[in-house]
């Protein structure tokens, strides 16, 4: 006979899974990025790549994100999703790729109707909103960090800059190790979306 419980553990399995890409969209929809590149180069002949000697800055930046545990994790993705274009990881690149990061503390202040004395009943980043008296105007406080993530693209050859990418938004201090991946997967997806650019 059919176990009961099998399709109700496939089920809850299937909605946690749900849930979880849920959780990462929205994430992922507060970060904004921005693309720019020369347009008079050609990257049709781009096939192999290397990490920029130079290596990642902004030291005091990177411990805000995780230290060496982000680096890692945001140097794996760039990989993976560079090979999914096609790409090798070689010694003698066409071009090399760097990264760097900036973070800044930030302050949301909103003042809105409460209608009775009531505001939102949810956190915003993990603080919840301070409520003034009954009726009228309530105001709410959120404390963030702000996170800038850059990759670059430099031509090998002549070790010019010549594509850019930029993501900012919040930064997930309270998310698991788990979320924080596919956080950051959403958004370099988002970064490479059109890497290489087409020629014009």
């Amino acid at each position: 006979p059919m176990n009961p419980a099998g399709p109700r553990t496939v089920s809850v399995r299937a909605w946690l899974l749900m849930l979880v890409a849920l959780a990462s969209l929205a994430a992922c929809s507060s970060i904004e990025v921005s693309t720019d590149y020369a347009l008079e180069h050609d990257f049709s002949d781009y096939r192999h790549f290397a990490w920029h000697p130079d290596g990642v800055r902004n030291s005091r930046d990177l411990d805000v994100l995780g230290g060496d545990i982000f680096d890692r994790r945001l140097r794996r993705i760039v990989e993976q999703s560079l090979k999914a274009r096609g790409l090798h990881q070689n010694e003698s690149p066409d071009f090399y790729v760097n990264y760097s990061v900036v973070t800044s503390d930030r302050v949301s202040i909103n003042t809105y109707h409460s209608y009775g004395g009531y505001g939102p009943g949810w956190g915003y980043y993990g603080y919840g909103p301070y409520y003034g008296g009954l009726g009228g105007s309530q105001t709410s406080v959120y404390y963030y960090t702000q996170g800038t993530l850059v990759v670059d693209i430099v031509d090998a050859s002549s070790n010019q800059l010549v594509w850019r990418a930029v993501a900012e938004g919040p930064v997930e201090n309270q998310s698991t190790p788990e979320k924080r991946e596919q956080h950051l997967q959403a958004v370099v997806e988002r970064m490479f979306a059109t890497f290489p650019p087409e020629k014009p």
